[in-house]
């Protein structure tokens, strides 16, 4: 029976004793290290570009750009129902424009009234506030 060239060159490869090393360095490399080196013992200072995304996240929340995300998603529409004849370029730019205003309307929907988070109260007393203010007869 004849075999093909890659059946060949794979069990020549596997007979090599360089494959074996190579591989064994590879599993020994990913095996042997504990996951703690890699993490920082510091904190660190954070990479660069970290301030500027997290001034663009914290400009993304609040009132101003809930307006502006909200006007966003009206123009948008009422740019896709009557904006007539416009070429697939700028109907497409439309639509990302509505795609990142919705991200916005819906981060400051869903972090702003709806769900503000859970409350924890210390240990002991009662999670019922009505509770914690009757007197104990």
């Amino acid at each position: 029976m004849h075999t093909s060239s890659l059946s060949q060159s794979m069990t020549s490869l596997i007979r090599q004793p360089v494959f074996w090393i190579c591989l064994a360095a590879i599993l020994l490399c990913l095996f042997a290290t504990h996951p703690a080196y890699a993490a920082s013992s510091s904190g660190g200072s954070g990479l660069p570009w970290e301030g500027p995304l997290a001034t663009l996240s914290n400009s993304m929340k609040g009132p101003v750009a809930f307006v502006i995300a909200l006007l966003g998603i009206l123009a948008c529409g009422a740019t896709l129902i009557w904006g007539g004849e416009v070429s697939t370029f700028a109907q497409r730019m439309v639509y990302v424009v509505l795609v990142v205003c919705i991200l916005v309307f819906a981060n400051n929907l869903l972090t702003g009234a709806l769900f503000s988070g859970a409350l924890i109260p210390a240990y002991g007393l009662p999670l019922n506030a009505a509770a914690a203010l009757t007197p104990i007869a």
